[in-house]
This record gives structure tokens, sequence and C-alpha cells, in this order.
């Protein structure tokens, strides 16, 4: 089970979608390295 510390139990693989409790070791680390190899979401600032 992948564990979210904000929800407090397991993770949404995205918003208002699945929970990825059933998850197998390996895609739980496939699912890790594409969400951490991600760039971060541009910021758009009031200038």
């Amino acid at each position: 089970m992948v564990y979210d510390n904000e929800l407090k139990g397991p993770a949404q693989i995205r918003k208002d979608g699945p929970f990825a409790e059933k998850l197998t070791k390996e895609q739980a680390e496939i699912l890790a390295k594409g969400l951490t190899n991600q760039p971060p979401k541009s910021r758009k600032t009031g200038s």
C-alpha cells in the first residue's frame, strides 16, 4: 500500500481517482519514480 500522511490512509493516484492500496511493490515503485521525475508545476506570478 502507498500511504498518504495527509489523508492518513491509502494514497490516491490522482485527485478523485483510485486509491493505491492494492498495488504490488513493483507497481508502487514505478508510480513513485514517475511522480518524483515530474517537473514542478510552474507558478504564475502577479507581475
